[in-house]
């Protein structure tokens, strides 16, 4: 049975002047992996920045509860119960130390031991095939690609339960994208909960357990993924999967969704 680890009800944020977020609500559970899909300004990231309580300086939260664990939220939970991949991973990164030695501030300052054979098993993991080099390199010197992966291992020694991350896809070519969803996908395996940020309807169907759409920073359909096509959904919803059918059809009348969904 899957554990209920973040509840959010009626979650709303906003500047003083601007209403961000309307109502928000929903859970994330244990092994379960959920799509917030929506165009970009639709509110995703500002929702994950509230799960995390590290909404921008101007922005505060108006109303409406999260729980972690049945709990509020407590700063230690960042990064040892929730950790977030962020969508451009080179920018994470500072260009001047090493991989090495990012990887084991960041583990020290969550009060977690760095053993570098436990980390270069963990970059294994991730496959990363040559750990060492990983750790002796600097941001630069590896591809968008392998800094994802650096990432994930990063949330993978922390053993944080819950995983957002946030358009862990955008940077990559296809091939990249395939392999950092197979890697989400194992974090499932492991009875992770992942809220996955994204605007590419192939991406949520081919790992999402739910979607979760997002429209001018509403929540305005929320579903089981094998209930995409219903005649039921929002109308937003049927415009997304119109709107991914005319980009993703082509004149050789192949369809290119379903062909990127299975890489």
């Amino acid at each position: 049975m899957c554990e209920k680890l973040i509840s959010i009800n009626n979650l709303s944020a906003g500047t003083e002047n601007h209403q961000i977020l309307h109502n928000i609500s929903f859970d994330i559970k244990s092994g379960e992996i959920i799509c917030l899909l929506g165009q970009s300004g639709s509110g995703k990231t500002m929702t994950a920045l509230s799960i995390l309580n590290m909404l921008p300086l101007n922005v505060i939260q108006t109303s409406g509860t999260i729980l972690y664990n049945h709990t509020p939220f407590d700063e230690s939970m960042r990064g040892s119960f929730i950790s977030m991949i962020m969508q451009a991973p080179a920018s994470c990164f500072d260009s001047v130390f090493t991989i090495g030695a990012q990887f084991k501030d960041i583990l020290t300052s969550n009060n977690k031991e760095y053993s570098e054979n436990k980390v270069c098993s963990i970059l294994e993991k991730v496959e990363l095939n040559n750990p060492k080099d990983i750790l002796n390199s600097y941001p630069f010197q590896l591809s968008g690609g392998m800094l994802q992966r650096v990432m994930i291992a990063i949330a993978l020694s922390l053993d944080s339960k819950v995983i957002i991350a946030d358009e862990p896809t955008s940077d990559l070519d296809t091939a990249g994208q395939k392999e950092i969803i197979e890697l989400i996908l194992n974090l499932k395996k492991e009875n992770k909960a992942v809220l996955m940020i994204t605007h590419n309807l192939a991406v949520a169907k081919s790992c999402a357990d739910k979607i979760a759409v997002m429209s001018n920073g509403r929540l305005v359909d929320f579903f089981d993924t094998h209930e995409l096509s219903d005649k039921n959904r929002h109308e937003y919803t049927k415009k997304l999967i119109y709107a991914n059918s005319m980009l993703c059809s082509s004149k050789w009348n192949i369809d290119l969704g379903e062909y990127n969904a299975e890489m």
